[in-house]
């Protein structure tokens, strides 16, 4: 038991820390609480969405060949796009109020999501030398593992690819809409596997290029978006000197973008820790329970039961 919830409460704290970062992403506005917590739980009930479709459609170990690893790359990335789209996806006003916040959720699905791997991993790899009681060789698995599994993949994956589905879930026309869906599965499950690829040669400092490169990409995206944000817009126009009274470019009325939940005027958030407390709180409390139910839920559909 003291070896499960070492592996839980490591996984949380790597969690908390990803999603503390994407949740201060957007400079003038904190997302609700509610549909950040959603999204976190559906990134951990994709895991059991995969393990189903891997025991219906098996295929070889990812080391075997490339198809292979594109197709448990494809897997994983339409399992969470699927659940997003029946569940984050479908948020309305305020909870989503811009393709930024999409690409945020996403993100959060995909800490989630790679939570769940960081436990299954770190439980998986350390257990056979604890149950023997090899205490050295018990800290040298259970210290390289954790270390392993820092490395935000699908955090990133997911992140990169939200701000492609911001833009379908705010198209109008359903054509446009198809194909940036299919675009973000597309980008997401090609991020997916070049991480694959390197961590398979084992190469860490390739791997981290590769990562340093992502976050490098995930930035700029995310710079435009804000430049691009109905509430950057609403600041400059309303600090201008006198205030600017030009046409307001976006469907839904200034006043509603005023007075959305976690924008604080003058435009900068304030209490921004305090303010992530109840999603630290929740997924505290929430954790260990719902990372025990998608594990036994996986165990299940695995094993056929």
């Amino acid at each position: 038991m003291s070896l499960l919830l070492q592996s839980i409460y490591l996984s949380a704290g790597l969690s908390l820390l990803y999603i503390f970062v994407l949740y201060r992403s957007h400079p003038h506005r904190r997302l609700p609480a509610v549909p950040t917590v959603i999204a976190f739980a559906v990134g951990m009930a994709a895991v059991v969405v995969v393990a189903a479709a891997e025991r219906a459609f098996p295929i070889p170990p990812i080391e075997s060949s490339t198809a292979a690893l594109l197709a448990a790359a494809a897997i994983e990335e339409g399992a969470k796009l699927l659940l997003a789209g029946v569940t984050v996806l479908r948020f309305r006003f305020p909870n989503i109020a811009e393709p930024l916040d999409v690409a945020i959720l996403l993100g959060v699905i995909g800490v989630g999501f790679g939570v769940y791997e960081d436990f299954a991993y770190i439980f998986g790899a350390s257990y056979p030398s604890w149950l023997a009681g090899d205490v050295a060789r018990f800290n040298e698995v259970f210290r390289g593992i954790t270390l392993a599994r820092a490395f935000p993949g699908h955090i990133l994956f997911n992140g990169i690819a939200g701000f492609l589905l911001g833009r379908a879930v705010f198209a109008t026309d359903w054509r446009r809409k198809a194909a940036w869906i299919l675009g973000g599965l597309a980008l997401a499950t090609a991020l997916h596997v070049g991480f694959n690829e390197l961590a398979l040669l084992k190469a860490p400092i390739l791997l981290i290029a590769y990562l340093v490169f992502l976050v490098g990409v995930f930035i700029a995206l995310r710079r435009g978006a804000v430049r691009r944000s109905p509430f950057s817009t609403l600041i400059r126009r309303l600090e201008a000197d006198p205030p600017d009274e030009g046409s307001w470019p976006f469907e839904r009325p200034a006043l509603d973008y005023l007075l959305a939940e976690g924008f604080p005027w003058p435009g900068r958030p304030r209490g921004g820790l305090f303010q992530f407390y109840p999603v630290i709180l929740s997924l505290c409390v929430l954790f260990p329970l719902l990372l025990i139910s998608f594990y036994v839920a996986t165990r299940l559909v695995t094993l056929g039961a």
